[in-house]
C-alpha cells in the first residue's frame, strides 16, 4: 500500500514537472484529487484503488503534455520550413 501511495505521489510529481495544459491538465487535476482521497481513506481497498487510479491519471496526464510538447515543435519547425522554402524561392527569382 506504501507503495501504491509513494508510485502515486511521484508519478503525480512528474505530471507536474511536464507543465500539463488542456486535456493533461485536467487528468492531472484527476490525479491530484484522487492521491489526496487516497491519502484521506482509512479502508486499505480503497486507498490502494485511489493510488492506482492517481498514479495511471498523472501517466495519462504526462503523456498527454509530452504528446503536446511533440506537436508544439513539429508545428514550430513545419512552420520554419516553410519559412525556408519562401525564402529559396524568393531567392531563386532575384
Amino acid at each position: 500500500m506504501d507503495v501504491a501511495m509513494a508510485a502515486a505521489e511521484r508519478a503525480v510529481l512528474a505530471a507536474e514537472a511536464a507543465q500539463p495544459r488542456g486535456q493533461a491538465a485536467q487528468a492531472l487535476e484527476q490525479a491530484r484529487g484522487q492521491w489526496l482521497s487516497a491519502q484521506e481513506t482509512r479502508r486499505k481497498s480503497d486507498k490502494l484503488r485511489l493510488a492506482e487510479a492517481a498514479a495511471a491519471n498523472a501517466d495519462l496526464a504526462q503523456a498527454r503534455a509530452r504528446l503536446d510538447a511533440a506537436r508544439e515543435e513539429v508545428e514550430s519547425r513545419a512552420a520554419r520550413n516553410a519559412d525556408l522554402r519562401r525564402r529559396l524561392l524568393v531567392n531563386r527569382e532575384n
